[in-house]
């Protein structure tokens, strides 16, 4: 058989996007590291020259499937032909539909919260720089200063996904809510930066 050879990070990635697709499909404990690379078409020993662990495999699959989730969201939050306005509610859009993430029935069966936490806060982390620039953005935009932009950003960001994100969610009262309150937020920052 002869032997592929192919960029270090994109066999980092084929691995990555392997190991998480196992785990969702047969669980952390069904799984091993000799498993991920068999399924990957590479020897166990590439698998651990990039991972030194089962864990830190995990680890970093989940770490890479919360980068992927985010992209979308901060693709919106990046796009320069929409308003503030727009792109909040794009991105609420985008992320209360759970069915568009794959791996979502595993992130959200029972017994999987942990994990759900997990994932929802690499959103969080890769998307809150996103909501700031956008809020920088809009402040700019109108001639007045980003006051408290970062913290905006935070409380914005780990509030929707949180709320969005929980058991049962979202629903259209907490949808709803989440409209009507991140209105607030932005015209009480509008109001801040004018003062």
């Amino acid at each position: 058989m002869s032997r592929t050879v192919k960029d270090p990070e994109e066999r980092r990635r084929e691995l990555l996007a392997t190991a998480m697709r196992l785990f969702a499909e047969e669980g952390y404990d069904n799984v091993s590291v000799r498993a991920i690379a068999r399924a990957a078409g590479v020897a166990p020993g590439l698998a651990y020259h990039y991972f030194d662990s089962k864990q830190n495999l995990f680890n970093a699959a989940i770490a890479e499937y919360s980068r992927q989730c985010a992209e979308f969201l901060c693709a919106v939050l990046d796009d320069k032909d929409l308003t503030l306005d727009e792109k909040l509610d794009r991105a609420l859009e985008a992320g209360v539909d759970h069915g568009a993430f794959p791996y979502g029935e595993f992130f959200h069966a029972p017994g999987n919260g942990a994990l759900h936490d997990r994932l929802s806060l690499g959103m969080c982390e890769a998307v809150l720089p996103h909501v700031r620039t956008a809020l920088e953005a809009d402040a700019a935009a109108r001639g007045a200063a980003p006051a408290d932009a970062g913290e905006l950003a935070a409380i914005m960001v780990y509030g929707c996904v949180g709320l969005a994100s929980g058991p049962g969610m979202p629903d259209a009262a907490a949808l709803a809510a989440l409209r009507r309150y991140l209105g607030a937020l932005v015209a009480a920052f509008r109001a801040s930066g004018e003062a």
